[in-house]
């Protein structure tokens, strides 16, 4: 059904640039169905100091207490989501503002008790967003509930977006504050599993590069089309890679 997720990262928020609103649009007038998804680290780590709330990070993910989760499910559901289906929608396109507990739209799996309320998503109700992209443009919070328990858990919002590609077999587009897999500095315009493999032995892909690209390849072979990896202020970076494909780096198989 010509679906396409565009993860917006949470520091992409604040340079985000003003054309990719304009293409998301274009795709939805066009006859496709773009899914956003986003997160909010820079606007959480910001509340959780003003309300005095300790944090730190194990692997990359937010150690979340049940302190850090309030304030994460109020800065993305109450802030963050809301201001960008306000950006959408002063473009003439209606998007509405959702998270994983909407609707069922995701069940979680309790990552390891060291993380504290971090979910592994499970369960996409892609009927939901069969029905919603009809006429809409969903734009997704990283927050779910595991069904049984009703406890809300904070999701890695890649992880999230992955996941829903996945689901869809749908190509992923990875808006990011990187414009794409640097290797000797330069943006590499097509990477697959094998090469990012070599990159990782050589340590030319480190730090949190790594779980990225790892996540990708994951996610390619477990049904996403392809990742592409891009800068949310590149102007109009979407229109780019549907149009020209010489933007960011596209990880296939």
């Amino acid at each position: 059904m010509s679906y396409i997720i565009i993860k917006i990262g949470g520091s992409t928020l604040t340079h985000l640039h003003e054309s990719i609103i304009e293409d998301i649009v274009t795709l939805k007038q066009q006859g496709l169905r773009p899914i956003i998804v986003h997160g909010g680290g820079p606007f959480i780590n910001k509340a959780l100091e003003n309300n005095g709330v300790a944090t730190e990070f194990q692997d990359g993910l937010r150690v979340t207490t049940s302190e850090v989760l309030t304030v994460t499910c109020q800065t993305l559901i109450g802030q963050v989501n809301p201001q960008l289906v306000s950006k959408i929608n002063q473009n003439t396109a209606v998007s509405v503002g959702l998270n994983g507990i909407d609707g069922n739209l995701v069940d979680i799996i309790p990552l390891s008790e060291k993380y504290g309320f971090v979910g592994e998503p499970t369960d996409i109700n892609t009927e939901l967003l069969e029905h919603i992209t009809d006429h809409f443009i969903p734009v997704i919070a990283s927050i779910g509930m595991k069904h049984d328990t009703q406890q809300l858990y904070n999701i890695n919002a890649d992880t999230f977006a992955y996941k829903i590609a996945q689901t869809l077999s749908a190509p992923i587009y990875l808006l990011s504050d990187i414009p794409g897999v640097l290797i000797e500095a330069q943006v590499q315009q097509t990477l697959n599993a094998e090469q990012i493999q070599n990159h990782i032995d050589s340590e030319a892909i480190y730090g949190g590069m790594i779980p990225k690209v790892q996540d990708a390849i994951q996610a390619i072979e477990q049904g996403c089309e392809k990742v592409v990896i891009a800068a949310g202020d590149e102007p109009h970076v979407i229109d780019k890679i549907l149009n020209s494909g010489n933007v960011g780096t596209t990880i296939q198989q």
